[in-house]
């Protein structure tokens, strides 16, 4: 079983869809995105839990503090500062428009699959974020989430 938070879920389908099949590990946060992605990119029917706190993407980072937040510092939401709080929201969002709630056990392939049908609310999960930045995340998503679900 994989405890994952929505938004890096999202994330890992749409680095899927731009065309990533095989995570590679990340020196400079060592989290565990690359292990957690590839798991899911190459099992579909991998558990998972979902939570807006610490999941097993970030639990190892550098950043993630011993209560289990992250400490990181964003700019790029105007009001905003905390990542911790930035992803809490994203993630809130997501769980709030797919009726997907923390704790939540499903197959990743399910939740893709829910995620998929409800694409449509990336543009308001990311409201803060630019037309451009949406809609490549958007584009990407569509792209992977298609793949992966053997979509057409």
């Amino acid at each position: 079983m994989i405890t994952i938070k929505p938004h890096h879920f999202l994330d890992v389908i749409k680095l899927y869809g731009k065309g990533v099949e095989k995570f590679v590990p990340d020196k400079s946060y060592h989290h565990n995105f690359y292990s957690v992605a590839n798991d899911l990119v190459n099992n579909h029917g991998t558990i998972i839990q979902l939570t807006s706190g610490k999941d097993d993407i970030c639990g190892p980072c550098i950043y993630i503090n011993e209560e289990g937040i992250c400490t990181d510092d964003i700019e790029h939401v105007a009001g905003v500062n905390s990542k911790d709080e930035w992803n809490k929201t994203l993630d809130h969002r997501i769980m709030r428009y797919t009726k997907v709630l923390e704790k939540s056990l499903l197959t990743a392939f399910e939740y893709c699959e829910i995620l998929y049908f409800e694409k449509e609310h990336i543009f308001d999960v990311w409201k803060e974020e630019s037309e451009s930045s949406k809609q490549i995340r958007y584009d990407t998503f569509c792209i992977g989430a298609k793949k992966y679900l053997k979509l057409r």
